[in-house]
This record gives structure tokens, C-alpha cells and sequence, in this order.
């Protein structure tokens, strides 16, 4: 059955990002009258032009993209030749074949039009008094005119995306750029596939990756592939000009990656000025310095700590010293390299700090000679300011560190306010009592527990001192235990309660020192 050729809704973008449909070419007005009547799925192939010839074997001067007109006078009668020439044009890669109508053939015969079914050729059935000149015409104005909008749409591309690099755009604005002018989702990846910029178009939503496929343009810089440029694909395939547009932006992304490397390196020669404004906290959090903190692997919302290496040396250093810390840098760099750990390394005097991200700090000291080294490692906080605790932690525990021996904060805690460290004893009546003070009844649980504490561990005897029942005194107790998940049995737990208890008799203020 005869099929007319709808309209449809592109976009003047779409129009203007590849090349004609042969859709497209059926809806100018000399092709108005025009009906489909075999190889319908072939009106979404581009076409490169349209030709009129009337002579018995026209295969030979056709070629690939291309629509026939034929007013049927030198086509074949016989089913037969038929088939033969529809073989040869399909062959040719033609696309469409077009015949006036009714004049030589009043229209094409079923089983030609049963054979371009099975080829993927396009029947079209033409208006007898439409002139072939007036097609030609009109189809070649057309063509040329998409082609001069895809030129056009090009040298926009290139200009802004230039624009973008020369202003100093961060990838993610590269992204967004990208993105809006070609109308789809873009991902900038690493070379391990993973995304640290990327533009989302209205039409594919949030989740286009997962449902598409889509086109993938290498980031290389000296021949090394480095990260890539994604576009994401839902429904329609992508045009010669978003492959451009991929490459191109792949092309400026090497660019900017390359600069901040460079950069990365100018810093690391200077010091690592990055890391030390970290451990400093004098870091600004533009998103071009977060950007480039991502590009050599930090990432601002991770949970990290400090390890301080610390060469007895006195100061200033001495030159054989500033090579043993050279060498300490190099080994912890190469260490860190194995694991796969970006090198976060800042240098000070006879301090080597390092930035390990949460769980991997045994990793990087295992095989580290510590032999002329004192190591000290603050806790593992969260994002840019958990950098700044982390390191002012480790530096807390530069007055008690040993040669030859790695410190951890958490462990020097209760040594410190042995040794009367006052901001360790804080520290130390806080993590103690924080448990049961946060309990609703927490004053009354801290009560109960500091008396049975100072009346030797004894229920009858806390029971008299606060006038309760023992049973009363026995439950706070248990609560207690169970909020502070220790019990009051174990020796340790009891010297450490009679340690607190000496503490708090004398300081000044009890609750503040507590809370």
C-alpha cells in the first residue's frame, strides 16, 4: 500500500548536525506529490544528490547516496530484467529509485516492488507532470544549502570551544559547552573510565549512559591516552558533526589537562604548594583549584589523614640531611605510585607530610625503613578542613615522638595526659563520659558513675551517698556500661574512671571539662 511522507519536528540544530534524510528530501515542494511504495525503512539514509537518466543500463553512471529519476522509457518490460537492474542499482549503493507515473508504466509492477523490498531500495512513484529539472533543482539547493549549515554549525564549534579553553573554562564548562551545542549528554573521563566532568541534555535526562550507547573520542597527550571524551547516545545516532565536535573537544581537553600538569609539576618543584595549603588550610576552593586538585587525585569531599616523617635533624638542615629527605620523598613517591595513591607530599625543614587517604596509612608505611625516622599520624577527617585537624593532630604529637617508631594519635591520647598534656585530657574525659552525657539522662547516669567511682566501686556504699536504693544504683550502672560499651569489672576501665575521677576533682569547672 501507497504510503505519503509525513512531517516532522527537527529541530533547525538537528537539520544543521548531519546530512539530509531522503525523509527530508520528499518533503520540498517538487516532491509533494511523491508516494513510497516499496523500501519505506530507506527514507532515513542520507542522500548525496539525484539524477535523471533514461537509458537501458544506468548502474554504470551511479553512484553511492544517490536518488534515480526515470520516466520508465528505457526501463525493462520483462520481470526478469527487472529484477536484474534493480540488483545492479542496489549494487551501486543507489538509495532510491524514482518513476514518473502514469505515462510508461502506470505504476511499479508488485513484484518490483517485492524485490526492492528485499534489497533496501526505495520505490517512489512521481507526479508524470512534475519536469525531473525542477527535482534536480530543487534537491541539489538543498543539499548545498544543509551542507553550508554543517559548515557553518562547525566553525561555531570550533570558535566556542576555543573561546572556552582560551578563557580558561574547567572541563566541567568544557562539558557544558559541548553539551549545548550539539544538544546531547558529554562525560569527560580518566583513564580509568571514570567521570570528572560531564553535561546532561534535557532530552536525555540522568541516566543516558545507562540506557544508550554513544561515540568516544581519545584525550591523548604524547601519544598516551589520558582520558576521553563521551558522547552519549539515547535514540538517534550521532552525525559526522558530533564526531567533530568530540574530537575537538578531546583535542582542547589535552590541552588543559596537559597545562595543569605542567603546573602540578612547577608546584611540586616548589614545594608542593598545593598540599601544604591544604595541611595549612590556605587552600581556595575555586572550581578551577578544585578541578586541578582532581586532575592529580585528591578528591575535596574524601576522608584522608597525616603522617608526619620526621628526620632527626637539627635545624636548619644540613646538606646531607636534605638528600636523606630527597631520597625519603622519592621512596614514599614510588610507594605511593604502586598502590596507585596520588603522591600528596609537602616538604618543610626536616618534615616530610604526607596525605593518605582513610585506611591505606599502614599501606603506605609498610616497607618504609623508620630506623632514623619518628613517624606520627593524625586521625582520618573528612574533606578540607579534616586535612587541617588531621595535620595540627600530628603536629600535637611532635613533642612525644620516638625515633624508630610510628605514633598514632588515638594511641597517644591517655600517654599525653599522663604526662599532662592539657588538651589531651580534654580529649581524654570527653571520649570517657561523650557516651552516657548524650543520653537524656546523662547527668544523672554521670553522677552515679563518678560516686561509685569515689566510693571504691561499692553499690551499698554509692547507694548511701546519693540516699537511693542499691537496685537504682545497680540499673544506672548497667545503662552506663552499656552506653559506654565497656565494663566496670575490667581493671583497665577502673584505673582509667579513677584517673578521670582524680581529673575532674581538680579542675575548675567539671561539666565544660566534661562536655
Amino acid at each position: 500500500m501507497a504510503v505519503r511522507p509525513g512531517k516532522d519536528n527537527c529541530t533547525a540544530w538537528e537539520m544543521a548536525s548531519r546530512q539530509m534524510k531522503l525523509r527530508e528530501v520528499l518533503e520540498l515542494p517538487s516532491l509533494a506529490g511523491t508516494c513510497v511504495v516499496a523500501g519505506a525503512p530507506g527514507l532515513e539514509r542520507d542522500i548525496r544528490g539525484i539524477h535523471a537518466i533514461d537509458i537501458p543500463d544506468p548502474s554504470l553512471y551511479v553512484t553511492a547516496g544517490q536518488v534515480l529519476l526515470t520516466t520508465g522509457y528505457a526501463w525493462p518490460r520483462e520481470a526478469e530484467q527487472q529484477e536484474r537492474q534493480l540488483e545492479l542499482l542496489a549494487g551501486r549503493g543507489l538509495i532510491g529509485l524514482g518513476l514518473a507515473v502514469p505515462h510508461f508504466f502506470d505504476r511499479f509492477p508488485d513484484q518490483t516492488r517485492a524485490i526492492a523490498d528485499g534489497l533496501g531500495l526505495t520505490l517512489l512513484e512521481i507526479p508524470w507532470e512534475v519536469p525531473f529539472a525542477e527535482i534536480v533543482e530543487d534537491v541539489h539547493r538543498s543539499i548545498l544549502a544543509e551542507q553550508y549549515r554543517v559548515i557553518e554549525r562547525s566553525e561555531r564549534i570550533h570558535r566556542e570551544l576555543t573561546s572556552a579553553a582560551s578563557e580558561g573554562a574547567t572541563l566541567a564548562e568544557l562539558a557544558r559547552t559541548v553539551g549545548q551545542l550539539i544538544n546531547r549528554s558529554v562525560e569527560f573521563e580518566d583513564a580509568e573510565g571514570r567521570t570528572i566532568a560531564s553535561s546532561r541534555s534535557v532530552q536525555s535526562g540522568n541516566d543516558a549512559k545507562a540506557q544508550g550507547s554513544g561515540f568516544s573520542s581519545p584525550i591523548r597527550i604524547g601519544g598516551r591516552v589520558v582520558g576521553a571524551v563521551r558522547i552519549v547516545d539515547v535514540e538517534a545516532p550521532l552525525s559526522d558533526l558530533e564526531h567533530r565536535a568530540a574530537e575537538h573537544a578531546a583535542l582542547v581537553a589535552a590541552l588543559k589537562i596537559a597545562h595543569q600538569r605542567e603546573l602540578s609539576v612547577l608546584e611540586a618543584r616548589l614545594g608542593n604548594a598545593f598540599v601544604a595549603a591544604l595541611l595549612e588550610g590556605t587552600f581556595d576552593p575555586t572550581p578551577q583549584a578544585l578541578e586541578r586538585a582532581r586532575l592529580i587525585g585528591f578528591e575535596p569531599e574524601g576522608v584522608y589523614a597525616v603522617s608526619l616523617f620526621v628526620l632527626e635533624e637539627s635545624l636548619p638542615i644540613n646538606r646531607d640531611a636534605f638528600l636523606r629527605r630527597e631520597r625519603l620523598v622519592q621512596q614514599l613517591r614510588q610507594r605511593m605510585e604502586e598502590l596507585h595513591l596520588s603522591p600528596l607530599i609537602s616538604v618543610a625543614h626536616n618534615q616530610v607530610a604526607v596525605v593518605v587517604p582513610e585506611g591505606r596509612v599502614e599501606d603506605v608505611q609498610r616497607r618504609q625503613k623508620h630506623a632514623d625516622l619518628a613517624v606520627i599520624v593524625g586521625r582520618a577527617h573528612q574533606g578540607l578542613a579534616g586535612i587541617v585537624e588531621s595535620y595540627r593532630e600530628a603536629q600535637q604529637l611532635l613533642p612525644y615522638r620516638q625515633r624508630g617508631e610510628v605514633r598514632h594519635f588515638d594511641d597517644m591520647v591517655f600517654p599525653r595526659v599522663i604526662l599532662g598534656d592539657e588538651e589531651a585530657r580534654r580529649l581524654f574525659l570527653h571520649r570517657l563520659f561523650a557516651p552516657i552525657v548524650a543520653d537524656k539522662h546523662g547527668e544523672l547516669l554521670r553522677e552515679t558513675l563518678l560516686s561509685y567511682v569515689r566510693c571504691g566501686f561499692q553499690i551499698r556504699e554509692t547507694a548511701q551517698r546519693l540516699v537511693v536504693h542499691a537496685n537504682t544504683v545497680r540499673y544506672r550502672l548497667d545503662r552506663a556500661s552499656q552506653l559506654m560499651e565497656k565494663s566496670f569489672d575490667d581493671p583497665e576501665m577502673r584505673f582509667r574512671l579513677q584517673f578521670a575521677v582524680h581529673l575532674l576533682d581538680a579542675a575548675t569547672n567539671r561539666t565544660d571539662t566534661i562536655l
